[in-house]
């Protein structure tokens, strides 16, 4: 990418430290950490109680209840383990422009959440941009790799989001909360690629990238449109009719994989370039999608 200044400033990082990243379910990851997993064992959280039967522990014996009930029971606790996070970032040519540094800005903000909390961050470029389909960054020290990382690759290589996310699948064991920042240009691609990411037990995140500057067209003009992935051309003569064929369709390709992902429980998230980061944050915490409050 050009040179457009840090992804994130000072000032935003600061205010990235008041939030946190939180999943909608459990992750088993079978090691402990800052983050609730609904998965019941002797960890820290107090989730309910059970009946006691011969052979429990005696320490999680509520003795409390017992005193004002009668009743013998054992504590439960919920276990707490790491975060790992999964940002699957599209830097292929249909994201040139605002798109792409929206959609960096945002991976590196959730990647800073992930990080400040001594949690992982994997990053997977689509389509790759070596041999290794993914990057691991571990503990706030990484912090400034994974944002070098976002800021420098550049913009290439063609959409097969299936191709490259089975790639990034064969390296991971563990599920994750995957977040998938793209236009999702060729959306049967897509959502094959959201399908795979769901079908390994993860907890799926489709970010929509969308700039409007896409399907405005000058009315009454002629121009030879090239597609910025294939390099194929076509004459188009902007008509009014066209113009509105144009933004239906746009709209509806956006509905369509929207509707997709609410029946298969991917939630999905709109990024209006026009729109800031803070815009989009405010909106996934308002929707409990990724990011809640520290306190």
């Amino acid at each position: 990418m050009s040179g457009d200044g840090p992804l994130l400033t000072e000032a935003e990082l600061r205010r990235l430290a008041r939030l946190r990243i939180r999943r909608r379910r459990a992750t088993p990851t079978g090691e402990f950490g800052d983050w609730r997993t609904g998965r019941v064992g002797s960890g820290v959280l107090f989730a309910d109680h059970r009946d006691y039967v011969p052979g429990d522990d005696l320490r999680y014996v509520d003795w409390n209840v017992y005193a004002r009930l009668g009743d013998l029971v054992v504590k439960r606790f919920e276990a707490e383990e790491n975060l790992e996070l999964l940002l699957c970032v599209d830097r292929s040519l249909s994201m040139e422009g605002p798109k792409s540094r929206a959609a960096r800005r945002l991976a590196a903000a959730l990647g800073y959440l992930a990080l400040a909390n001594m949690d992982r961050a994997r990053l997977a470029w689509l389509p790759s941009l070596t041999t290794a389909p993914v990057t691991a960054h571990r503990g706030k020290g990484r912090t400034g790799a994974l944002m070098d990382e976002l800021a420098k690759a550049p913009v290439g290589g063609s959409t097969d989001h299936a191709r490259s996310i089975g790639r990034v699948l064969s390296t991971c064991r563990r599920r994750m909360i995957a977040v998938v920042l793209s236009d999702f240009y060729d959306p049967a691609n897509s959502v094959a690629a959201l399908a795979a990411l769901k079908s390994r037990g993860m907890d799926v995140v489709a970010v929509h990238m969308l700039d409007a500057a896409d399907v405005e067209l000058e009315p009454g003009s002629s121009l030879l449109a090239v597609d910025r992935e294939t390099g194929q051309e076509v004459k188009v003569d902007v008509t009014k009719a066209f113009l509105e064929s144009l933004r239906t369709s746009w709209h509806h390709r956006a509905d369509t994989l929207e509707r997709w992902c609410v029946k298969r429980e991917v939630l999905y998230q709109r990024y209006d370039v026009a729109l800031g980061l803070w815009d989009v944050l405010a909106d996934m915490l308002g929707r409990g999608i990724a990011v809640g409050s520290s306190g």
